[in-house]
């Protein structure tokens, strides 16, 4: 578990408080005026304004429109820009959120008897488009990829997808601060496909591919893209959900695993809620309380850490919904964390020491729980919690 702080740092304290939780199904009711309903929408997380940010998809019509849902106090804001360059509206977009340009970077898709390869970035501080010219490239025009952000080569990391011209497996990166595409196909890995799922994994730097189509129908697979070397890993255990396609997937830092919801396959719809352990390749099903959401493919999804949650919108269960839900106590659950961890509390020195301006803090739980990290200035004064 890391946790970067930005403040000067003189004492720590951490007090661990068990408070072991299942999950459990919340229909979360909005405030606002809601986006329309909408199937196969992208959507990030905003971590500076706490916000789960929503474009395109598919309703009665291909959309372009862009939503924030408040994830603090469940308000829908609609950010749509009302004159100024703009995305043709499109299903499956591809979007990544970019921390240091604070903004949604965008590629791919499909329109009306049209596919994309083109690239967008969404200012969140500006609410504005403007259109990437990369150099390299681009990747032949698709939709239904999957892709992930790679926090420390600051690029969008992007595999497979569908046009008429057939399915693909090449992997490509795009890098927004030089505005370059490059291909990086290894040569040998998954299936080509489409419709499938990506998250990173924060633990190993790698991109976690899930599932998705080709032409034998949906496919139950999980894959490994080691983001250094370059090379695909079969993680993909026997015992597996049913194969699947239009499945969200987030990542689950604290217990390093998958979570994956709903999607579509051989028998239809369903609602389901899985994690993938990272640490011993193992699928579990887990059983929350509470009403779960209709079955249903092409929902959206972010993890909300500040609440521990995976919150979906919208999706398809026969009828295209713009309802919002929340798997809460997302890392709370009876799968035990695998790894090289100690049977102590550990908190390691933070690191750079001294720093400008930011520090990385470390720290290692004994057991599954809640823990608080205190902050103070050279006063004593309490600075953050």
């Amino acid at each position: 578990m890391r946790q970067t702080i930005r403040l000067p740092i003189i004492a720590l304290c951490i007090l661990l408080v068990q408070e072991a939780r299942a999950q459990s199904w919340v229909n979360i009711a909005t405030n606002g005026t809601p986006p329309a309903a909408r199937l196969n929408a992208s959507a990030i997380l905003d971590p500076v304004d706490r916000r789960m940010v929503i474009f395109g998809g598919f309703s009665t019509d291909y959309l372009n429109d862009i939503w924030a849902l408040d994830l603090d106090t469940n308000t829908w804001t609609n950010l749509t820009p009302g004159s100024g360059p703009a995305p043709a509206p499109r299903l499956t977009p591809a979007s990544v959120y970019d921390p240091d340009g604070h903004r949604m970077v965008m590629w791919s898709g499909r329109g009306p008897g049209v596919f994309f390869n083109d690239v967008w970035a969404f200012d969140l501080t500006t609410n504005t488009w403007s259109q990437f010219t990369p150099a390299g490239g681009p990747p032949q025009i698709r939709y239904g990829v999957g892709y992930a952000w790679d926090p420390l080569a600051k690029d969008l990391v992007t595999f497979a997808g569908f046009t008429n011209l057939g399915r693909f497996d090449d992997v490509w990166r795009f890098h927004p601060a030089a505005s370059t595409w490059t291909d990086v196909s290894p040569g040998s890995g998954p299936l080509a496909r489409c419709l499938h799922a990506a998250c990173y994994d924060a633990h190993k730097h790698r991109m976690i591919m899930y599932a998705g189509q080709n032409n034998s129908g949906p496919l139950d697979d999980i894959w490994a893209l080691d983001l250094d070397s370059g090379t695909w890993t079969d993680l993909t255990p026997a015992e597996k959900p049913s194969a699947r396609y239009f499945s969200p997937v987030v990542y689950d830092a604290v217990n390093n695993r998958v979570a994956m919801f709903g999607g579509q396959g051989l028998l239809g719809y369903n609602n389901q809620a899985w994690v993938f352990d990272l640490w011993t390749n193992q699928w579990t099903q887990l059983s929350p309380s509470g009403t779960p959401p209709s079955l249903r493919g092409g929902s959206c999804a972010v993890y909300d850490a500040g609440h521990d949650r995976m919150v979906i919108f919208g999706g398809n269960d026969g009828t295209v919904q713009n309802d919002v839900w929340a798997l809460e106590d997302l890392s709370q659950t009876s799968t035990p964390v695998r790894g090289p961890f100690s049977n102590t509390l550990v908190l390691q020195p933070n690191y750079p020491n001294p720093f400008n301006p930011t520090t990385t803090i470390e720290y290692v739980l004994p057991v599954r729980g809640h823990a608080h990290l205190r902050v103070y200035a050279a006063s004593g004064a309490l600075m953050r919690t």
